[in-house]
């Protein structure tokens, strides 16, 4: 009898890690898994669960809230997501030197000097009042390699030496408070973190958008799929890339009614939700290969990827 109860028991145990490991890897019957941070880059998808995008599809979503890219990148790689759609292009290009195969790019962002996300910014009362006063003095960036070594090529191209100067990595929380205290000197800023200092006043533009003064449009943000889930479930997938491609047609068609849905989804409140820049997003057709091309050589000459990679890795059709 004691033997028949451990021999159950640990059938149990098994079952249990089978369908624990199964689940893991793969969706249930229609679902899809989208793991995505509350910030304005996931715009398409937090209008598709508005307007009921995924259910027309058939789709059940599951979504993953996270913070950052590269925890979004440990979420598929872990098979816990088989959609980002918003996540930084310099993890995902870092996923496929390291691991190839992983995912396919199925949207980008088109960011330039109208709709960038990025600025540099100092108090209104500061003496700064171009790039070449930055000489000898400190500035709060997002925390990463990647934001200071474009920063880095930046400055370098406009004649600023990036060793005169001082980098100082700031969580958002911290960075506001960082620049008024006169912690940094100057703030290289992320929406939302830019539109709410111009708003509040006492703040003003040092200079426009790092990112697309070094390559435009710049394809910083993009959608992935993972490779495994088309490959396991193609229409499910095919279903899927279609409901983010709704949600971006609408914000092209609807731009005040899909900005109106951040303070929703994000913490933004209405008034600031009015004024933040939204980046261009392509669809599927419109992916450009030799841009993103252009982002990933620009990466490797600011050392922040250890070799070049084929753009066409990334966006090439899963087989």
């Amino acid at each position: 009898m004691r033997s028949r109860l451990v021999f159950v028991g640990a059938a149990i145990i098994l079952l249990a890690v089978v369908v624990g490991a199964w689940r893991s890897f793969h969706t249930l019957p229609g679902e899809v898994r989208m793991a995505y941070p509350p910030i304005i880059p996931s715009l398409p998808v937090f209008v598709a669960q508005d307007q009921h995008f995924f259910e027309k599809q058939g789709l059940k979503l599951q979504t993953l809230s996270l913070s950052s890219s590269n925890d979004l990148v440990t979420a598929l790689v872990a098979g816990q997501a088989d959609v980002l759609p918003a996540v930084s292009l310099v993890p995902i290009i870092h996923l496929e030197i390291q691991h190839p195969g992983r995912v396919r790019v199925v949207s980008h962002s088109r960011m330039n000097a109208h709709n960038a996300l990025d600025k540099i910014i100092v108090k209104e009362s500061s003496s700064l009042r171009s790039l070449q006063d930055l000489r000898g003095k400190s500035m709060g960036l997002f925390p990463g390699t990647a934001p200071q070594k474009m920063l880095a090529t930046f400055l370098k191209k406009h004649g600023v030496d990036p060793g005169t100067i001082s980098f100082v990595q700031l969580a958002p929380p911290a960075q506001l408070s960082g620049l008024e205290s006169g912690a940094v000197d100057a703030l290289f800023s992320y929406e939302p973190v830019t539109t709410t200092a111009l708003a509040h006043g006492g703040y003003r533009v040092l200079f426009g958008s790092v990112y697309a003064d070094l390559l435009d449009p710049c394809h910083i943000g993009v959608s992935v799929i993972s490779r495994e889930f088309e490959r396991s479930q193609p229409q499910l997938a095919q279903r899927a890339v279609e409901v983010l491609q709704e949600g971006i047609r609408f914000m092209a068609a609807h731009p005040a009614e899909a900005r109106a849905l951040l303070p929703k989804f994000t913490k933004l409140p209405p008034e600031l939700a009015a004024r933040v820049n939204v980046s261009d997003v392509t669809l599927q057709n419109q992916v450009d290969v030799a841009n993103l091309q252009a982002f990933i050589d620009l990466l490797y000459a600011a050392g922040e990827i250890p070799e070049k990679i084929d753009a066409h890795r990334l966006v090439d059709a899963t087989r």
